[in-house]
């Protein structure tokens, strides 16, 4: 209650003393709504881009199929979240989102469905894309810029709340379909966790809409040719380092489990080391959230970026369980972290108008260092036979993405100041 209540607290309904009146009121709850409907969205649309990891070992005992080529699987549901979000993005910004919801929801079930039938990497792979191009990304966008945009002066807590749902799912998610696997089988698992979406997207979707109803709000801000300009490079350097640091979490999260059960010695130290990572990683963003909006989103994202590599880098100098599972809860904290403070970053940027498009863009290029991350660390992985060499490069590209984010902020700070003061 006391996270709904901080956010409630927000909204202006909640700040004038009834002035506005019952109706006023009931909008601001019909903003609850929505931040919960995202949340669990969100929890939803994660979770299934990290079944790879759980799925893994069955499906190579039972198909023989390596670990670089259900790695792949991964890297093309993120590269169809990277091509699908850049164009859903865009249209988020111009259509009824309902329409969105319904063919988002829709291919995030049949792909599921899909996985249980498959006796082939081309259509494990197909229905992969279908996830991530045709399912997730549809809805990643309009996650964010609804909900942000019922409590403007708290939209880091929002986004944060909304984003660890993805945290959540990423860990939650795959314990739930190990003890499907465990009980029913692989394939069993994939029709049970489609149906699971299937009744919560149901549920959660038509509660989705911005504060002025199912479209984008629209506001003229003149001739804005140098304030565009800015927004353009800002965009692009963000999309710069939106790739490195996805590049350097996308290790990780795709081979965490694999790498902590085998240095351990058991797969299940290795899930639960996953599961706390993304736990962690709720709390971070919740966090996150509060400090970007206490200090700003590029200052959060810069300490967030530097957890995340410094714990990537720690991961093949450790040995014992115990280290590995604290270590996994820091990691989660910053990588978590890094996904609210960019999407806060992309926002504080640009209007609402154009957020959409400019988030698609940045995520892209985000989406696109993840699945690079991902199939490079199962790739290094089968020609080393150990995840060294992966962790390492990934911290490599995380040192990057903290050298573009001090470019960031020795070049344009000052766009974050001096734009969207009016907050739209």
């Amino acid at each position: 209650m006391s996270m709904q209540n901080t956010i409630r607290s927000a909204h202006p309904a909640f700040r004038d003393g009834g002035a506005r009146g019952k109706s006023a009121i009931a909008e601001s709850r019909r903003g609850l709504l929505v931040v919960v409907a995202a949340t669990l969205t969100m929890a939803l649309g994660f979770g299934g881009l990290g079944l790879i990891t759980v799925f893994m070992r069955p499906m190579e005992a039972d198909l023989g199929w390596s670990r670089s080529d259900m790695s792949l699987a991964y890297a093309l549901s993120t590269t169809g979240m990277a091509l699908g979000g850049f164009l859903w993005g865009r249209l988020s910004d111009r259509m009824d989102v309902r329409l969105l919801l319904a063919f988002g929801a829709t291919g995030m079930v049949a792909s599921m469905l899909a996985m249980s039938m498959t006796h082939s990497l081309l259509l494990f792979y197909a229905a992969h894309v279908i996830y991530g191009g045709c399912g997730f990304s549809t809805l990643y966008s309009p996650l964010l810029s609804t909900s942000g945009e019922w409590f403007p002066e708290r939209r880091g807590l929002v986004m944060g709340v909304v984003t660890a749902g993805g945290a959540v799912g990423q860990g939650l998610l795959p314990l739930f379909a190990s003890s499907l696997i465990n009980a029913f089988g692989w394939r069993w698992a994939f029709i049970g966790i489609g149906c699971t979406f299937l009744v919560a997207l149901a549920l959660a979707l038509p509660l989705l809409r911005w504060p002025q109803g199912t479209r984008a709000p629209v506001v003229d801000f003149g001739d804005a040719s140098d304030a565009s300009r800015t927004e353009t490079l800002t965009v692009a350097l963000l999309a710069l380092a939106a790739f490195l640091c996805c590049a350097c979490m996308g290790v990780p999260v795709v081979h965490l489990a694999n790498f902590v059960g085998a240095v351990c010695g058991s797969p299940g130290v290795g899930v639960a080391s996953l599961a706390i990572a993304m736990i962690s990683g709720a709390m971070g963003r919740v966090c996150c959230g509060i400090i970007a909006d206490r200090i700003g989103p590029l200052m959060t994202y810069a300490l967030a970026s530097a957890i995340q590599t410094a714990c990537v880098l720690a991961f093949p100098a450790l040995g014992s369980s115990l280290s590995l599972l604290m270590l996994s809860a820091i990691f989660g904290f910053g990588f978590a972290g890094n996904m609210t403070c960019l999407s806060l970053c992309v926002r504080q940027a640009v209007p609402a108008r154009r957020f959409g498009g400019a988030l698609g863009a940045v995520m892209m290029v985000a989406w696109a260092g993840m699945a690079a991350g991902g199939y490079l660390g199962g790739l290094l992985f089968d020609l080393s036979h150990s995840y060294t060499a992966s962790f390492v490069l990934a911290g490599m590209t995380g040192v990057l993405n903290l050298a573009v984010i001090g470019t960031i902020t020795l070049t344009i700070t000052k766009t974050f100041s001096e734009f969207r003061k009016s907050g739209v």
